[in-house]
């Protein structure tokens, strides 16, 4: 198991560990990507192709999210059809955010599936769980 099928499958990883290193790039290289999402106006259009660059997938043409919108890591978010989601949300989604067709989120929003250590001497360690929101929610 590779380092993001284990943080995906909710095993405690220490983001000190250096077979974390992946992780901390991806979440880098995200958070260029939405700097470019959240900057200037942009149609719909765009806002779907950032984001299928953010989730490494063509997003289905029939998400309507609307900027600013804000996630960790991006690859684990899975929208179904005719999906809403409104401005100022953010998703924490390194344990998978599952989001079935035809479901409606408000504005600021926040799906975390992301928790550290309750031990405060092992607080550099998280440990995921996913999120699923299923249809007509």
């Amino acid at each position: 198991m590779n380092v993001f099928e284990k943080d995906l499958a909710g095993v405690p990883l220490d983001s000190r560990d250096p077979e974390v290193a992946p992780i901390i790039e991806m979440i880098k290289h995200t958070q260029k990507l939405i700097a470019k999402l959240n900057n200037g106006e942009k149609s719909e259009e765009q806002v779907r192709e950032i984001l299928s660059q953010i989730m490494g997938r063509e997003v289905d043409s029939s998400l309507w999210l609307l900027p600013p919108f804000y996630t960790d890591f991006g690859r684990n978010i899975y929208f179904g059809k005719n999906v809403f989601v409104n401005t100022a949300c953010t998703f924490m989604d390194r344990g998978g955010i599952y989001i079935d067709d035809e479901v409606f989120i408000g504005p600021k929003v926040n799906l975390i599936t992301i928790n550290h250590d309750i031990n405060p001497y092992n607080r550099t360690t998280t440990i995921c769980k996913p999120i699923y929101i299923q249809k007509r929610v």
